[in-house]
C-alpha cells in the first residue's frame, strides 16, 4: 500500500487501472472528477444511498461501521485504492460501511454508470475488482480473528506488524512504521478501549519492544514482537493490505 502523502498523478498508479494500456487510460480520464476532502469529512455513510466510486489520490480514510456508537474501523485507504466500486457492481447501492477523512484527500469521483461503461470496455478492470474484493475479505477474516480469538496484547502486537508490513522502514535494525496513528483509531480497529490500547503499548515501551515518538511507531525488538503475535499469520507477506 502506498504512503498516504503521495500525490498520484498518472491513473495507471490506481490499482484497478493498473493493467489498462494508455489508450484506455486516456479514453477513462474524462470521465472523472478531481474532488478535495477535509480532515473528517464523510465520503459516505454506511446504509445510504449513493453512487459515486472514489478513486484516491493522495491522503488516507478510515473504512467503518458504526453499532449503538460504538465504531470499529474495518480497513484503512490510501493513494492508489478505490472506494464504492463494490456498490456500482452491486444491484444494491445501499453503502456497505461509513468512509471517513483522516487527513486532507484528493480524490477522483467518477458515477456508476460510466464506471460499469469502463468495465463493460475493459474486462481487466473487473478482474482486478475480483482481486480487490478477496483482499478485502481477507483482511476482514483477519479482523474476525483479532476481534473474536484474542487478548488485548496480542491484538495490538498483531495490529502493529500489520501496520509494519503496510507501512514500514527498515533502517539500521530500527523498524520505523511511516504512519502518524492516533490510539483511539488503533483501538477501533481492534474493538478494545483507548485505555487499553495505551496500557498494551506502555508494557511494549517497557519491555524494549517499542518505542513511540511524534505517534510514529518504533519496532525496537522485531523478534519479541513476533513471537506474542501467536503465530497468527504463518504467512507474513499474507499481512499486505494490498498486494498490487
Amino acid at each position: 500500500m502506498k504512503g498516504s502523502t503521495l500525490m498520484i498523478t498518472n491513473l495507471s498508479d490506481i490499482t484497478i487501472f493498473s493493467e489498462l494500456p494508455e489508450e484506455a487510460l486516456l479514453r477513462i480520464a474524462p470521465l472523472l472528477k478531481e474532488r478535495q476532502f477535509k480532515k473528517n469529512h464523510v465520503l459516505m455513510f454506511e446504509n445510504d444511498l449513493s453512487e459515486e466510486v472514489y478513486l484516491i489520490r493522495s491522503g488516507m480514510l478510515k473504512v467503518y461501521r458504526l453499532s449503538e456508537d460504538r465504531e470499529i474501523v474495518l480497513s484503512i485507504a490510501t493513494a492508489g485504492d478505490i472506494l464504492g466500486e463494490s456498490e456500482a457492481l452491486s444491484s444494491d447501492n445501499h453503502r456497505i460501511s461509513s468512509v471517513e477523512a483522516l487527513e486532507n484527500v484528493s480524490v477522483w469521483q467518477i458515477g456508476k454508470q460510466d464506471f460499469l461503461y469502463i468495465v463493460e470496455q475493459y474486462p481487466a478492470v473487473l478482474r482486478k475488482a475480483y482481486t480487490i474484493l478477496i483482499e478485502r475479505m481477507r483482511i476482514l477474516n483477519r479482523l474476525i480473528r483479532y476481534l473474536s480469538l484474542y487478548d488485548v496484547r496480542t491484538k495490538t502486537a498483531n495490529l502493529i506488524m500489520d501496520l509494519y508490513f503496510n507501512f514500514g522502514k527498515h533502517n539500521d535494525n530500527v523498524y520505523k512504521i511511516d504512519l502518524k496513528i492516533r490510539q483511539s483509531l488503533m483501538a477501533n480497529m481492534l474493538g478494545v478501549t483507548r485505555e487499553s490500547i495505551s496500557k498494551t503499548l506502555s508494557d511494549f515501551q517497557a519491555e524494549g519492544i517499542l518505542d513511540i515518538q511524534d505517534k510514529y511507531l518504533f519496532i525496537l525488538d522485531k523478534s519479541k514482537l513476533e513471537s506474542i503475535c501467536n503465530k497468527i499469520e504463518e504467512i507474513p507477506e499474507l499481512r499486505k493490505w494490498n498486494s498490487q
